[in-house]
């Protein structure tokens, strides 16, 4: 048995993208999603067969591996040349990814937990309150709020751009004051979902705001025909906290594996 790795693109290794697509037990939001489509994309050839693929993102962080059931026997020799020949460093797995976790854990030095991945529940045995700020209290930001958002969001928004996130940042606002921020965006691999986030004024917390803005998104999430999913950093309990009493619950963690 040889095998070789080939340097190629998400374009043209669709098929074996797909596989890996339907072998995932659970979702993960836009901040592992970008950081997988920013990755160098290899695909993995076995005697000549592509039966998988890799990405590594900034020349050190594993982002995806998978290998066909048919050639599974492989996957770990493989995965164990890959993180010694490309000097990998660490990867970021998200636990529904069954066989990067396995992999990544036979061959760690340390485990962080990065983050929580959230989903609906439809099936909650307990009622959700409803939001304590009304729908139209929330509007859609505009160019004009864009000195207001770089002031108050502490930079939640990272390098804030309105133009590339235009009609995605909503505003909840009361008696001309901001309370906080909401965000809505694509998924570009769950794209049946929109990824949605909340950041409350400080001065706000702790009183019923972000909770209000996420239900909100929701909503408008379902009225446009998309199923919302959003997360959290792991030590963010606050956060965590409101998701849950949103109906949200998390099957999914995302771990920064260190090799």
């Amino acid at each position: 048995m040889e095998y070789k790795f080939i340097k190629t693109s998400f374009n043209e290794n669709k098929a074996m993208f797909f596989k890996y697509f339907n072998s995932l037990s659970g979702i993960y939001d836009n901040f592992l999603e970008s950081h997988i489509l920013k990755s160098d994309l290899y695909s993995i050839y076995i005697d000549n067969n592509n039966k998988g693929y890799f990405a590594i993102y900034e020349d050190r962080l594993l982002t995806q591996f998978y290998v066909d059931i048919s050639a599974m026997k492989y996957a770990q020799s493989i995965f164990k040349d890959i993180l010694e020949q490309y000097h990998v460093k660490g990867a970021f797995v998200p636990t529904c990814d069954e066989l990067l976790l396995s992999l990544s854990l036979d061959f760690h030095k340390r485990v962080n937990m990065q983050a929580y991945f959230f989903d609906e529940n439809k099936n909650s045995m307990y009622e959700i309150k409803p939001p304590m700020y009304n729908r139209n209290l929330l509007r859609v930001a505009t160019e004009i709020d864009t000195p207001a958002i770089k002031e108050l969001s502490d930079n939640f928004f990272d390098t804030f751009q309105y133009s590339s996130l235009q009609n995605k940042i909503y505003i909840l606002e009361k008696n001309d004051e901001i309370l906080g921020f909401g965000i809505i965006e694509d998924c570009n691999i769950f794209t049946e979902y929109k990824a949605t986030g909340m950041f409350t004024v400080a001065k706000y917390r702790q009183k019923g705001v972000g909770r209000s803005i996420i239900l909100h998104l929701r909503d408008i999430c379902h009225e446009n025909g998309f199923k919302p999913l959003t997360g959290c950093w792991y030590h963010n309990y606050n956060s965590k906290n409101t998701l849950e009493s949103c109906g949200y619950i998390s099957n999914t963690r995302l771990l920064n594996v260190e090799f």
